[in-house]
């Protein structure tokens, strides 16, 4: 009887032993899968906030590129508008120069008219004292033979 409760005792402690084993091992597998389902949450949910990123970048890519767009086209409408004034301005001045050039000249050719009346007036005084001169001079000589 003792051979059969010793028998009984190595069973037990085996089947201890081996329960603790076992328990044991599924205790590290229950663990293991459950960091794995954690990781996998913190994998998904990373990828999510990933995803969340990629989307938040593109729609602020999209935002910028509209704005890029948007000023671009404001862009040539106000590069067209500086043209127009430009051009208006470059024909202004052109106009004005010539308004100058015709006020110029006009006042120049009454200038000149002015002054080429004032040397025929002065022309004509001089041939009146060449003549007084010439007749003085014929009078000397006159007055000189005497």
């Amino acid at each position: 009887m003792i051979e059969i409760i010793e028998k009984m005792v190595l069973c037990l402690a085996i089947a201890l032993l081996l329960g603790f084993i076992i328990g044991w091992l599924f205790s590290n597998a229950l663990h293991k899968k459950e960091n794995r389902v954690l990781e996998e949450k913190e994998e998904t949910k990373s990828d999510n906030e990933l995803l969340a990123r990629i989307h938040q970048l593109e729609k602020l890519y999209d935002e910028e590129k509209a704005l890029a767009l948007e000023y671009q086209t404001k862009n040539k409408k106000l590069k067209g508008e500086l043209m127009k004034k430009i051009n208006l301005l470059s024909n202004t001045s052109e106009t004005l120069k010539e308004i100058q050039h015709k006020n110029g000249c006009s006042d120049l050719e009454a200038k000149l008219a002015k002054k080429e009346q004032e040397l025929k007036e002065f022309e004509e005084v001089l041939i009146k004292a060449e003549e007084t001169i010439e007749s003085q001079k014929s009078l000397i000589q006159e007055l000189q033979k005497q």
